[in-house]
């Protein structure tokens, strides 16, 4: 709301009336006539944001945006994810897709977040949305040395000291007769630290005649390959992958895609595309798997554009189109925040003729809601049903959270239903997001009673599940409910994070508890859990609502001290505690301002004057109406030049 005041005139009319900006601007023309100029110079003077002493250097960006604040947090990761995708060449002006295999043998590889595989191609299994697979790091530790006890000794099982096991009369070979030699035996050695590997694979080949015509028809580089992808020992593959150079033994194309596939579950798109084009090199054709599980390594990284690339040059190459490719594909798009993308793969897919399955209107579900297209989302979930392919836990679940991001509860109650009653048993993940629905919708004693019906029934709650039933309490100003529920998870040896104790700290601050948040605060330093800005901010409101003004500057004053970041809400919140100390409150809001806080919320023209108070609390909002009338106004009233050629004063309330 903003509140105008007539200015030019010596006071506002009379029973309130204001001049509007009609009256303002005829007092600025005519303002205008006495002086001289082109047209330029007598455009109306909004002033500008930095009439602030001290705001001159404040942070541009620190500010909240007016009317924009909700779209920060969505427009923040897509510039994050298009700087990391910005160009397809690395540092060198190299493309990705021409480079040769060995940059990406001299990367290192962190493990890749996101879910499992969903259909075969991708890593891990499926099953709950929320679950999330982690590559295992590695480094290089080789010099040549041996990783093994007794390395003259033949292969097979080794005993307690090193030496051959003693045979036992029901001992068996444990060689795999398809290779000739015991594939477990020599992966633990590969895998070992420090281990010999070019010494290892030559002692295994030289086994036997059936070891030897193993690897030669490359039936025990498949075996091995595919035992370490297992273990996702990224350094032991490249490794093996180098003998087999050195070696001079045939590659096949199973045995890129097992390679490809070690890659894409670390989510390295870069260097399953240099795998790609080494096989394009040695003439070795691509087949769907190939594709599949490429397009699968981009999804897992969130590379949508890399995902579409590699789905058209599939199907110019007229490799056979599976559902796979086109459902990964999807899974990227999802990731990538880009939900007409995904729309236009799914159109396509039908197009040519390829049927989509249950995991391919998951993908879509979730894409809607990443989207938050709840509408498209049920719909899509409809479509599923009527095509025949059955309810399906990953589908319903997805559904359900769209429609949580609608607040549509009612819905989302009724889909849960139907499938209890389709005699699909909801998975945790189910259960997480109708009770995430419920309690932002303010529907916290159902969202409870969903809580218990979920440990009626047995299912394995998750550190997730309480922080909803947490974040229920908060809704419902339930404390005593919030703080059982912190002691429920001690017995149940649930590990609490700085996610449970910010939403416990969030109701104890609505529930103006600030003993019990200086409390929480304490168990925190005991579990060894480190406060955030936010768990600072809840105490500090709280103190503030209570009328706690010491305690709130000593957490204030500690944020300092222990490196936690204050944002315009720690302001805020320590501006409503300290307000009616004139003095106190005067240093922390310059401070404010100095940060870039509060750096915009002060129009001072020739014509125009303008506070905006939308983003500030009462506290800081007091604050800063009493610097800008003593700073701002006064002067301007005290000198009629100036006054006269004002146009409007207003004040931004929200």
């Amino acid at each position: 709301m903003v509140v105008p005041f007539a200015a030019g005139a010596a006071a506002a009319p009379a029973g309130g009336a204001t001049a509007g900006p009609a009256a303002g601007g005829a007092a600025a023309a005519a303002a205008g006539d006495g002086r001289n100029g082109s047209a330029a110079d007598r455009r109306p003077d909004h002033g500008n944001y930095y009439s602030l002493p001290g705001a001159e250097h404040a942070p541009d960006d620190a500010a909240p945006q007016s009317l924009d604040h909700f779209k920060r947090g969505y427009r923040e990761r897509v510039e994050m994810r298009e700087r990391g995708m910005s160009g397809l060449t690395d540092k060198g002006g190299h493309d990705y897709y021409d480079g040769s295999l060995s940059r990406g043998r001299n990367r290192s590889h962190h493990g890749g977040g996101g879910r499992g595989g969903r259909d075969g191609y991708g890593g891990g299994g499926g099953g709950d949305r929320d679950r999330s697979y982690r590559g295992n790091g590695y480094d290089r530790h080789r010099d040549g040395g041996g990783g093994y006890r007794n390395q003259n000794q033949p292969w097979g099982r080794r005993g307690a000291d090193g030496g051959p096991a003693a045979a036992s009369p029901d001992a068996h070979d444990s060689r795999d007769a398809s290779v000739g030699f015991d594939v477990n035996d020599v992966v633990s050695r590969l895998c070992a630290s420090r281990a010999n590997v070019p010494r290892v694979l030559e002692e295994a080949r030289s086994l036997n005649a059936a070891a030897r015509e193993s690897f030669e028809s490359g039936r025990a580089a498949t075996a091995i390959l595919s035992k370490i992808r297992h273990r996702r020992n990224l350094d032991a593959v490249m490794a093996v992958w180098k003998w087999l150079d050195d070696a001079h033994l045939r590659k096949e194309v199973i045995h890129y895609n097992t390679l490809i596939s070690c890659f894409e579950k670390s989510g390295d798109w870069r260097t399953a595309i240099d795998i790609m084009a080494e096989m394009d090199r040695n003439s070795v054709p691509k087949n769907d798997f190939t594709y599949c599980t490429s397009i699968a390594a981009c999804e897992k990284d969130g590379n949508w554009q890399m995902a579409v690339t590699l789905l058209d040059q599939m199907e110019r190459d007229g490799v056979k189109r599976t559902p796979h490719a086109y459902n990964a594909c999807i899974s990227a798009c999802e990731k990538g925040m880009n939900v007409q993308k995904a729309m236009d793969i799914f159109d396509r897919m039908k197009r040519n003729g390829v049927e989509p399955n249950v995991v391919t209107y998951s993908a879509m579900i979730s894409a809607y809601e990443k989207g938050h297209q709840w509408k498209q989302a049920l719909s899509t979930l409809h479509e599923m049903k009527n095509r025949g392919l059955g309810p399906n836990v990953v589908a319903y679940s997805a559904c359900i959270s769209a429609l949580s991001k609608g607040q549509q509860w009612e819905k989302a109650l009724d889909v849960f239903r139907e499938l209890e009653d389709s005699g699909e048993r909801p998975s945790v993940v189910t259960y997480n997001s109708l009770m995430s629905c419920l309690e932002k919708s303010l529907q916290w004693e159902r969202a409870l009673n969903l809580f218990d019906e979920m440990k009626y029934n047995k299912l394995p709650v998750t550190v997730v599940t309480y922080g909803a039933a947490l974040m229920a309490c908060e809704k419902g100003l339930q404390w005593q409910q919030c703080l059982d529920y912190l002691d429920e998870m001690t017995e149940r040896h649930i590990k609490k994070n700085v996610i449970i104790f910010g939403a416990a700290m969030s109701c104890m601050e609505k529930c103006c508890r600030p003993d019990i948040s200086l409390k929480l605060m304490e168990r925190m330093k005991e579990e060894s859990v480190q406060p955030n800005t936010h768990i600072f901010n809840s105490a500090i409101t709280a103190c503030a609502r209570c009328d706690m003004a010491e305690k709130a500057l000593e957490l204030f004053d500690k944020m300092k001290k222990t490196g936690v970041k204050q944002d315009v809400v720690t302001y805020n919140a320590i501006l409503d505690a300290v307000c009616s100390q004139q003095e106190v409150s005067r240093r922390i809001f310059q401070e404010g301002v100095q940060k870039g806080y509060y750096s915009k919320i002060s129009r001072l023209g020739t014509q125009w004057l303008e506070l905006d108070l939308h983003f500030l609390s009462l506290g800081a909002g007091e604050v800063a109406l009493g610097w800008w009338l003593e700073e701002g106004i006064l002067p301007v009233l005290c000198n009629s030049d100036k006054l006269k050629a004002v146009a409007s004063i207003g004040i931004v309330t929200g």
